[in-house]
């Protein structure tokens, strides 16, 4: 009886096992690496993706045609949906969205509609990865795509790499994936900050991570300096490490490179707003380590010179991170997500804020408290390789 009740078990499982009822041959679809959003008349808008090319590997020649692994292909449509179903007549095949690395879109379009309503197609759609990274240009995102690759085989790759490690390394810009971005979407304060893409050099060959754009509401906001992206990033706690230049206090007017550079270490900062009746005070505390990477104008022979050298950091980090969030009090922009810590803490004081919460922030009393921790000057010389005793 027991044999029979097993045998029926089985039966009942490989009856439930799923089987290839819905299958997709990799030669009927076309793998969207990158996708750029682009403003067009009448209120259509212009996609162009790039699209995996399988190159031939094999045989005696290779890869010796120097054959790129990639198309772009131009399709216009009322809606996303509608261009993105017009790939379809250029490649003959079904439009695959799964290993889609970056979405780049212009700074116009931004400026004309909100971003919501421009990527609600990916939000929706069961193929597209919610960890896809997205970025904004100024001036034509097509243009981004049809440049050649400094390193990575795709620029698409290469923005995301770009990105990634920009984050790592010198946070002057960003990595927001279209997770992120709806999530600041839909945050109290509505604000997302995101990768602003321009270009470099003498032929405007090459494409730069160049600081962050800000939206609020899916809206454009303009967009801050790569300086200001590292504050911000050091205000969030999000900074890791990177290099911080501290100015000689003794330099010479005529002397505009002497500055001293600080590797930072180790990082910690923390933001706790102080509700005092109707006004806000944000409180500032930052706490880090670092190594001396440069010296030019500064000795280190004793441990009141290690003293007042590190003071000197601290105020140089202290006036930046109070001249960005001075800048942002000027802009009556939200970006540490002030607004979001009062809410978390008093949703109902919030809900009778969040009205006027610009003009609010903007008058924000401010006090940062700064220490800093040296651990090494990196050689057995004390002082700059050049300087004399």
């Amino acid at each position: 009886m027991r044999k029979i009740a097993f045998a029926g078990c089985l039966m009942v499982c490989v009856l439930l096992l799923p089987g290839c009822w819905d299958k997709a041959e990799l030669t009927d679809r076309s793998f969207i690496l990158g996708l750029a959003i682009d403003k067009a008349d009448k209120g259509m808008v212009d996609l162009t993706v790039q699209v995996y090319k399988p190159v031939h590997s094999g045989g005696s020649q290779g890869k010796q045609g120097g054959d790129i692994s990639y198309i772009n292909v131009h399709t216009k449509g009322k809606t996303m949906f509608d261009g993105v179903r017009d790939i379809i007549l250029h490649t003959g095949r079904k439009a695959q969205w799964s290993h889609l690395q970056a979405i780049i879109v212009e700074d116009q379009l931004v400026q004309t509609y909100p971003i919501g309503e421009v990527l609600d197609f990916f939000y929706r759609d069961h193929e597209a990865r919610l960890s896809s990274s997205f970025f904004i240009t100024r001036g034509k995102a097509s243009q981004y795509l049809e440049m050649k690759p400094l390193i990575e085989k795709t620029i698409s790759q290469q923005l995301l790499q770009i990105t990634k490690f920009s984050d790592r390394h010198n946070y002057k810009t960003t990595d927001t994936s279209l997770l992120e971005l709806f999530l600041g979407l839909r945050s109290q304060t509505g604000i997302s900050l995101v990768p602003y893409i321009t270009k470099s050099g003498e032929q405007e060959e090459e494409l730069v991570a160049n600081g962050m754009a800000v939206l609020k509401k899916g809206k454009w906001k303009g967009n801050v300096s790569s300086q200001d992206s590292r504050m911000i990033h050091m205000l969030l706690n999000n900074y890791k490490g990177g290099i911080i230049r501290v100015p000689c206090e003794t330099q010479s007017a005529s002397s505009e490179t002497s500055d001293n550079s600080l590797e930072v270490l180790s990082f910690h900062s923390k933001l706790k707003p102080q509700i005092e009746g109707e006004a806000v005070k944000l409180q500032v505390f930052v706490q880090f380590s670092g190594a001396i990477g440069e010296m030019r104008c500064t000795k280190l022979k004793t441990p009141e010179d290690e003293k007042e050298f590190a003071e000197a950091v601290a105020r140089t980090v202290e006036q930046s991170l109070r001249k960005t969030l001075n800048l942002m009090k000027q802009k009556k922009l939200d970006l540490i997500g002030v607004g979001d810590r009062i809410y978390r803490q008093d949703p109902a004081l919030w809900k009778r804020w969040e009205r006027n919460w610009e003009d609010r922030f903007a008058d924000i009393q401010i006090d940062i408290k700064t220490k800093v921790e040296i651990k090494n000057s990196g050689t057995a010389v004390p002082k700059p390789l050049f300087m004399d005793e």
